[in-house]
C-alpha cells in the first residue's frame, strides 16, 4: 500500500528527483536505453525477463533514475511469473548496493555497454523494442555520465 500512496503523492526523494515520473518511464519501458526498454517491455508483456537484463534494469532504476529499490522490487513482485520473495528482495538490494551481499554502491552498469556486449546483433532488443529503428524511438531520459555522477554523489552524501 505504501507504494501506491508514495507514487500518488508524487513522492520526491534524493535531492529533488521526482521518483514517480522516473519510475513510470522505467517500468513502462520508456527510458530511451534499448536494453532496459526491451527488458521492461518483455516483463510487462510476458511476465518474464532474463537474469542479465534483470540486473541491468534494476541497476538502471535504482542508480540512473534514483528510484528506491523497494519500488522496483514491489513492481517485479507483481509481474514475475517466477517470483521468489527472497531472491527478488536480495537481487534488488544487491543492485542498489545495500543488503548483506551487495554490489558496491559505485558499481553502476552502463546500459549502453551492456547493450552492445550482450545483444550485438540486436536479436533480443528488436524483438521487444519494435520501434528501435524508427524516428519515434525515445531519446534517453537521462544522460548516462550525468546519472552516474549524480548517483555516486548521492550515495557518498548519504554515507557521510
Amino acid at each position: 500500500m505504501w507504494l501506491i500512496r508514495a507514487l500518488s503523492q508524487n513522492m520526491i526523494k534524493y535531492n529533488g528527483v521526482v521518483v514517480s515520473k522516473n519510475y513510470k518511464h522505467g517500468v513502462g519501458g520508456g527510458t530511451g536505453y534499448p536494453l532496459v526498454d526491451a527488458g521492461m517491455r518483455q516483463l510487462n508483456e510476458t511476465r518474464y525477463m532474463h537474469n542479465r537484463v534483470r540486473m541491468v534494469t534494476a541497476s538502471f532504476l535504482v542508480k540512473h533514475l534514483l528510484v528506491d529499490w523497494r519500488l522496483g522490487e514491489a513492481y517485479f513482485a507483481t509481474k514475475l511469473l517466477d517470483y521468489d520473495l527472497s531472491a527478488n528482495n536480495g537481487n534488488w538490494q544487491w543492485a542498489a548496493g545495500t543488503g548483506c551481499d551487495s554490489a558496491p554502491y559505485f558499481r553502476i552498469f552502463n546500459p549502453i555497454t551492456q547493450f552492445k556486449k550482450k545483444d550485438p546483433a540486436l536479436v533480443y532488443t528488436k524483438e521487444w523494442v519494435r520501434d528501435l529503428d524508427e524516428s519515434t524511438y525515445l531519446a534517453p531520459i537521462v544522460d548516462h555520465k550525468y546519472a552516474r555522477e549524480r548517483c555516486l554523489n548521492t550515495y557518498k552524501f548519504t554515507l557521510r
